[in-house]
């Protein structure tokens, strides 16, 4: 059987180039409106342009991407990325990526919203899993994860983080790094004031959503968010000393990405790890923790650790385990994703 995130990578990762060939983004049909007037946006497109102005031309892409593959896997990806779904989302959403400046440095984010609501929009901040270009949000990444969320009503918001990854051959002169945790958190901390001055954004009604590594995001940045109505974590990384116990491959993306690793190893790794900073975090901000229990990536006990922190502190939280799932609930993501919105319209509406 294909896994669906292998095509997710198939069919993703080589799409934030068409986006970025030239190292800037176009900017937007004078027709369309930007979501937010804070100053540090510089530019936006919109979505569906270019490869992505049809279902045709963007499957087209895919197709010639999987020529090798065999025909199951043409298959999968027409189930992955259906017609019906894709102009559905195209007709009804507005989608907008964009450059916005943090600390000196231009970072790309993504927003998505319903194009025709009611009033102002709940907010669903999602902070993505991955380091530097891998695991970052591209436009087969958003139809699957980050478009049926805004679909639902929300206004989706998301950073892609600081670094190389978010430019082509002509990037900027100052790009920044990704450091796993550390500076790149204030790209997270930037969308604040950016959903302020968004006339669509209900300021009161913010929540955060984190996978993987973005688990540890929603951690660090709520910190700093006191405004934050909820958080959602699934697979997230609470301890990573622990974690390197679990998978010890990662210190090498610690060594990487984390600035003076090699001599502040122990420092490093606890201030990442909300297990050593849960106090900092308002024991009134409800948590809701999905895992998979055969989660190969990250160990389910950062979850279950989380858990029982959050019990001791009686705050408002849900721990759900899915038997035998993996990294991504695969097996559970319609019964994740129905936890996610009843987590959400408990806490934003």
């Amino acid at each position: 059987m294909l896994k669906t995130n292998f095509l997710l990578l198939g069919a993703g990762l080589f799409l934030s180039a068409a986006s970025h060939a030239n190292g800037t983004l176009p900017k937007l049909p004078a027709q369309t409106s930007l979501f937010s007037s804070h100053a540090s946006i510089s530019d936006s497109a919109n979505c569906f342009q270019g490869t992505f102005q049809s279902h045709q031309t963007f499957f087209n892409m895919l197709l010639q991407k999987n020529k090798d593959r065999p025909a199951a896997a043409q298959q999968q990806l027409a189930k992955m990325f259906a017609k019906e779904d894709f102009e559905r989302y195209q007709q009804q959403l507005d989608c907008q990526t964009f450059t916005y400046t943090v600390d000196g440095i231009p970072v790309q984010g993504w927003m998505i919203k319903p194009k025709q609501h009611q009033g102002k929009l709940p907010v669903l901040i999602y902070n993505r899993g991955g380091n530097g270009g891998y695991g970052s949000i591209v436009m087969g990444f958003a139809l699957q994860r980050l478009m049926p969320w805004a679909e639902r009503g929300y206004l989706v918001i998301a950073s892609n983080y600081r670094g190389a990854h978010n430019w082509g051959r002509n990037q900027p002169e100052h790009v920044g790094q990704d450091e796993f945790g550390g500076a790149e958190v204030n790209d997270v901390l930037a969308l604040w004031p950016i959903l302020q001055q968004s006339p669509a954004a209900d300021i009161e009604k913010v929540a955060m959503f984190g996978e993987s590594r973005g688990g540890m995001m929603s951690y660090l940045a709520a910190k700093s968010l006191p405004g934050l109505k909820a958080v959602v974590s699934s697979a997230g990384v609470s301890d990573l000393a622990e974690e390197l116990k679990f998978r010890p491959a990662m210190e090498n993306v610690f060594k990487e990405r984390i600035p003076n690793y090699q001599t502040r190893k122990d420092d490093a790794l606890k201030k990442r790890s909300v297990v050593h900073f849960i106090e900092q975090i308002p024991a009134t901000l409800p948590m809701l923790l999905l895992h998979g229990s055969a989660d190969q990536q990250v160990d389910v006990k950062n979850s279950e650790q989380l858990a029982k922190l959050l019990q001791q502190r009686n705050q408002p939280h849900k721990l759900v385990i899915y038997p035998l799932d993996n990294h991504g609930l695969r097996k559970n993501r319609k019964q994740a994703d129905a936890e996610i919105a009843a987590w959400l319209d408990k806490y934003l509406n």
